[in-house]
């Protein structure tokens, strides 16, 4: 089984050159050089945050750096589905709820 996604730095950088060619290369290069350094952020997040930056018109490669996310939101393991369905139960519970005092 291979890892995905992978890096795609020259894949990133060619786009980036296509569809925002207001930017210079080195500086993208840079700025995801220092990002690959420093390894909080995934691949994924990588890919998914270089292509919201392009599609950004008022954004600049070193916003990339601003994007990377907080280090203790990686120590907090997701909620499971359970969560979701209590706070569901809940929800209807709450919307369903009729006292006695309504009934009459």
């Amino acid at each position: 089984m291979t890892d995905v996604p992978r890096p795609a730095t020259a894949q990133l950088l060619a786009l980036a050159a296509a569809a925002r060619p207001d930017w210079a290369t080195d500086q993208l290069r840079d700025v995801l050089a220092q990002i690959r350094c420093r390894e909080d952020m995934s691949v994924g997040r990588l890919i998914v945050a270089v292509a919201q930056l392009i599609a950004d018109p008022q954004a600049e490669p070193p916003d990339l750096l601003a994007a990377r996310p907080e280090p203790w939101r990686h120590r907090r393991d997701q909620p499971g589905p359970e969560t979701a369905h209590r706070g569901a139960a809940a929800a209807r519970a709450a919307l369903h709820h009729r006292s006695e005092s309504d009934c009459s």
